[in-house]
């Protein structure tokens, strides 16, 4: 068994929908290379799927995910490794039909940002979401920083970011970032529920409606990339970022901060 397989379950749920699931208890689905190189895998797979109508991604009903690794983190910082800009969110905008976020769990760093390049969210009112990275001394990657804004407005993405505030889904109800927001219990029937509707559909209709909504939040994150990966260079550069990377990290679910 390949590790990818250890980590991702993908499964056809009903007709036309299908559920791709991180599975990752020990790194609690933390965005490690096995990952997110498995993940790109099965999307471009998926996208070729006669069948497919709407994919569900998921993550285990504690954490969605929690983001980068502490490893890639140290090396980015001591220099032994360079920061690239991942393929991951450009095939998640580009997949060609409709994928739906079922956050069930905690959403933190880059697990929000691989939240945010699916077409509809689900998320829980218990569970905490986050922009962290400044708390590490670092700016926003993976398109975050076009994103983010794009859906919340100036305002509310300034402070998600600038504060690095971990959020409960309540507070954030309402706000543009979620489509929908329920009780914990309640993300994946509901969920469902919205792939349901959408599964009756013609596979062409759904396709055509993807790929022209996709066009302007692409342009956004080609452009945003870019600037990241500027930024990302001064950051990981910096004597500070190190330190503040060993400092506040987030190891465990359980050190997820009270809001």
């Amino acid at each position: 068994m390949s590790p990818m397989s250890e980590v991702l379950i993908r499964e056809q749920l009903e007709a036309g929908i299908y559920s791709l699931r991180m599975d990752d208890p020990v790194r609690e689905n933390r965005l490690t290379d096995t990952v997110v190189d498995g993940l790109m895998e099965h999307l471009r797979e998926l996208a070729h799927e006669p069948d497919l109508r709407v994919l569900l991604l998921r993550g285990r009903a504690e954490v969605f995910s929690a983001g980068g690794t502490a490893e890639l983190l140290r090396e980015v910082t001591q220099g032994r490794r360079v920061v690239k800009d991942l393929l991951l969110p450009d095939m998640m905008l580009g997949f060609p039909l409709p994928v739906v976020g079922v956050l069930e769990g905690h959403a933190v760093g880059g697990g929000l940002a691989l939240a945010l390049c699916c077409d509809i969210t689900v998320a829980a009112r218990e569970s905490r979401y986050s922009a962290n990275f400044a708390d590490m001394g670092f700016t926003p990657g993976m398109g975050t920083m076009g994103l983010l804004p794009a859906l919340v407005g100036h305002g509310l993405a300034l402070e998600m970011m600038a504060s690095a505030k971990y959020y409960k889904g309540r507070e954030l109800a309402g706000r543009g970032l979620f489509t929908h927001v329920t009780p914990r219990a309640e993300v994946m029937d509901t969920a469902l529920d919205i792939a349901r509707r959408m599964a009756e559909k013609p596979r062409h209709v759904l396709a055509l409606i993807k790929e022209t909504l996709a066009v302007p939040r692409r342009q956004t994150l080609s452009a945003t990339m870019s600037r990241e990966h500027l930024m990302h260079q001064l950051c990981f550069g910096h004597p500070e970022t190190e330190r503040l990377v060993a400092e506040n990290y987030i190891g465990a679910e359980s050190e997820l901060p009270n809001t």
